[in-house]
């Protein structure tokens, strides 16, 4: 009875060196599959063992379980640092596209103001000047089609970011899905074996869903999660509460009704489009809309060619932002101070003075309108650089934090070789047992009985 044991027992050590084999070989071959966790067989000896007189013989080995080598704080480490580090990439591109469309310094509004202003000079030495009128004329429709471009590149901008966070809540109310089909096919798995590769998956999603929105999730006690973002549940077993998104007001709608507070990507889209670059387009709003008013202020002051009063040199669509320039003909312009004082350029003088007079904003502001446009360029100077700084040290810590994570869950071929090995060894050691008791049985079988015959 006791060999019969030994052959069981040889048989469990190559049913299990077998299954560390087929789990080596497929961590070997998902070693660079996007999400997989490595995995290891858990091997107990046998509760119950035959018992001699010499005591109690263990009667082998048995696999308790494919374990899936998963750290949770480096799960919550890293996908907290995915929303963050997401919203910093999303700002540093934002604010680095409405810096693109200033073209500052070279083809900027800057570059085209010095060159306004010095037309006028220009022309105040020499208002009967044809050559001297045309340039100017050309000059204050480079004027306007600049700053066009660039309210049209801020609205682009904007158009763009609006599509992006769009798509970004399609695909969150995507992988809302996922993550509650693979719940509820992981909750009817779970006891009747070890659903590694849907964790692996539903892991994935998470990962993602904390990066785009900052989604955090609660393991339950059912092997489900469940998913919030900022308090709101979004995912709870099977069931869930798809986002919506306002298009006009940026705002992204709970089921319940309530708005929600994203994080991740979604977030600095949402302010984008909130606060930051209505700022910029209203602090842009009031510099076009005082350089238009002190223009046609101060043309209107003067006569033109044919001693005609001056007329508004630029019309300002503020809800549009639409400059158009009214005086396209030279002999229009009112250089002159006084009527038909065709020498006169006093009124041209007046206007290149604007490079360096203050002009008054608000009763409580006054500032030149070069000095005001090189404030407003580098204060987007300064925070695109800032984001650019930002989004770079945070990659450098989320790198290190992936790479941490990585280390505990990813696939070593090293390490996977080696274990190959082993258990290679295990099953030929098994297998040589089994050998020996066979041959024993054989001895016990065709031998007995054969001495004194």
């Amino acid at each position: 009875m006791a060999d019969f044991l030994s052959l069981h027992t040889a048989l469990s050590g190559i049913l299990a060196a077998r299954a560390g084999v087929e789990t080596t070989s497929h961590n070997v071959a998902n070693a660079h599959s996007t999400g997989y966790t490595r995995q290891r067989v858990t091997q107990l000896s046998r509760e119950y063992g035959h018992r001699a007189s010499y005591g109690v013989v263990g009667t082998g080995t048995t696999v308790d379980g494919i374990d899936r080598l998963r750290n949770e704080f480096l799960d919550m480490r890293v996908r907290a640092g995915l929303g963050l580090t997401a919203g910093l990439d999303v700002r540093a591109s934002l604010l680095a596209s409405v810096e693109e469309a200033l073209a500052e310094p070279e083809l900027g509004i800057g570059a085209v103001l010095a060159d306004t202003w010095n037309a006028f000079e220009e022309l105040s030495l020499s208002p009967t000047d044809p050559a001297a009128r045309r340039n100017v004329i050309a000059t204050l429709q480079a004027l306007a089609t600049r700053i066009n471009t660039v309210a049209i590149g801020w609205e682009r901008v904007g158009a763009d970011a609006a599509v992006s966070i769009e798509q970004d809540i399609n695909e969150v109310n995507r992988l809302l899905d996922e993550v509650a089909g693979l719940n509820d096919a992981i909750r009817r798995s779970t006891g009747l074996d070890t659903p590694n590769d849907l964790l692996d998956r539903r892991d994935l999603a998470l990962d993602r869903l904390a990066e785009l929105i900052g989604a955090t999730s609660r393991q339950m006690e059912d092997g489900t999660v469940k998913v919030s973002v900022n308090g709101l549940t979004v995912v709870f077993g099977d069931k869930v509460n798809e986002l919506g998104w306002n298009r006009d007001d940026a705002t992204i709608t709970h089921p319940s009704g309530v708005d929600v507070t994203p994080g991740g990507a979604v977030a600095e889209y949402q302010r984008f489009l909130q606060d930051v670059l209505p700022n910029y387009q209203a602090q842009f709003r009031q510099f076009v809309d005082t350089l238009v008013a002190n223009l046609n202020e101060r043309h209107r002051a003067g006569a033109d060619i044919e001693g005609t009063p001056g007329e508004d040199l630029f019309a300002f669509d503020a809800d549009t932002f639409t400059l158009t320039l009214l005086v396209t003909d030279p002999d229009r312009l009112a250089a002159s101070g006084t009527p038909f004082a065709l020498h006169d350029g006093r009124n041209a003088a007046s206007l290149a003075a604007l490079r360096e007079e203050a002009v008054e904003v608000d009763p409580t502001k006054s500032i030149v309108l070069d000095n005001w446009w090189r404030e407003i360029v580098t204060d987007i100077g300064v925070n695109a650089r800032t984001a650019r700084d930002a989004a770079a040290a945070q990659a450098s810590l989320q790198s290190a934090a992936e790479l941490a994570r990585l280390g505990a869950h990813g696939v070593s071929i090293d390490e996977e070789m080696v274990a190959l090995i082993e258990y290679q060894h295990a099953y030929q050691a098994s297998a040589r047992v089994m050998t020996a008791v066979d041959e024993l049985l054989d001895q016990l079988i065709t031998r007995t009985g054969l001495v004194g015959r």
